[in-house]
Order: C-alpha cells, then structure tokens, then sequence
C-alpha cells in the first residue's frame, strides 16, 4: 500500500521530477517462469518469459500459468528462471539496479496476512544512447539463478488441493544530478498501483494419502495374481 510520500514521489517521477533533467523510469519488465506439471512425461520444463510491463516478450502474465496443476508426487515444479527489465534516463542521471520482487500465498490470503516480498536482482547487461539519453537493458537468467517457488508450500488434501498466487512488481533505483543538485529515488513498475500488483496463479496438486496408496497396491496385487491364475 502506498504511503502519501511514496504516492507525491511517483506522480513527481512521471510528471518529471523538478530537480532531475527528464522522467527517468523503469518501462518494460518481464519474467521467466520454468512449470513442469510432473516428470513422467519425461519432457524438460523450458523456460517461458511474460509481459509484466512492456512489450518486450511474446505474451502478457497470463491470470493462470500454463500446465499450473503442478504434482509434487510425480516431480512436478515451478522455477523462478529469470527477469528482464528496460529503464530510460537522461544523460545527468542514472539507472543503478533493477529488482523483481515477488511472493507467493495461497490464494485469498487477505493482504495484511500475506508474507513479506523475497527479491530478485536483474542485473545490467547493456546500453543503447540513440540521443543524449540512455536506455539501460538489464536481464538475468543463471545468474542470480533460479527460485524455487514451491519450498515451504503444502497441497492440502485429495479432495481439495490448494490454489496459490504469485505476486510480483519491479523497481529500478535512480540517481539524478541538476543545476547543482543531487537525489536519489525509485520508479515502480506496479501494474498502476494495483494493490496486488502482477499476479498469476497455480494449483499445487497433493501426494496420494494413505489409503489412496494401500488402494493401489492392493489393485496391483490382485491384477498380478489374475495374471498368475490365466
């Protein structure tokens, strides 16, 4: 949630900041997601990237993940894999870093029980200065590596498996230097200021419980015994 301050600062930043020369911002942010629903497919989970802002990537974060019924018993996982991200500046300021932050909850966690934000550099890779202006393009995918973004989560039970979200946003911190003066500040990219930021989802599918494992031996045992007997 934004506080007055944060909120004055942003709207200082996309009107232009009256001390820094241009409005420096963060214009274009992706991520990479790697989704294996189970390893018995004996596929390798490839690593897809997702608009978050910008046009930079083939789609949009979709409102659920692609193959998101994930079953942890047959090796299923989802990764962090990697980011991406655009900033522009004048040629007085800078672009100095850019981090995903992101989390993820079961979903319908109200906000104030949700758990705090992990992040996620995005390192510098390049520059592009077509004019006295600098576009900065930043990218990470082994380094800092990947996320596993199913530890600590359970997929409740057979009946009912449980639904999580994924929550993120980015930030690029600046530097600006005019007419003799000198700050610092951040540019978001929020989805607007959405409460909840970007989010997508996926069902976390439970182990077979107990009885559910006695029912298939016992069906194993008795199909190998028909077998014997034919």
């Amino acid at each position: 949630m934004r506080t007055p301050l944060l909120s004055a600062l942003i709207l200082a930043v996309a009107l232009g900041n009256p001390n820094s020369s241009n409005a420096n911002t963060v214009y274009a942010l992706g991520v990479g997601f790697s989704v294996d629903a189970n390893t018995l497919d004996a596929i390798n989970a490839a690593t897809t990237f997702y608009n978050l802002a910008g046009t930079d990537h083939g789609a949009s974060l979709p409102s659920s993940l692609s193959g998101a019924t994930i079953n942890i018993n047959q090796g299923g996982s989802l990764l962090l894999s990697g980011a991406t991200a655009k900033t522009w500046q004048s040629s007085t300021d800078s672009a100095n870093s850019v981090t995903l932050f992101y989390r993820v909850y079961e979903s319908g966690t109200a906000l104030a029980s949700r758990p705090s934000f992990s992040s996620y550099n995005i390192l510098y890779s390049n520059q592009w200065q077509p004019d006295a202006n600098i576009n900065k393009y930043w990218t990470s995918t082994s380094s800092p590596g990947t996320v596993n973004l199913l530890t600590g989560l359970t997929a409740g039970t057979i009946a009912a498996p449980r639904n999580y979200t994924i929550e993120l946003y980015g930030m690029a911190a600046f530097t600006w230097s005019n007419g003799g003066n000198s700050g610092s500040y951040n540019s978001f990219a929020n989805n607007g200021g959405n409460p909840n930021n970007y989010t997508t989802q996926f069902q976390l599918v439970p182990e077979p419980s107990s009885a559910s494992l006695l029912t298939f031996a016992l069906s194993g045992l008795l199909a190998l015994r028909r077998r014997r007997q034919a």
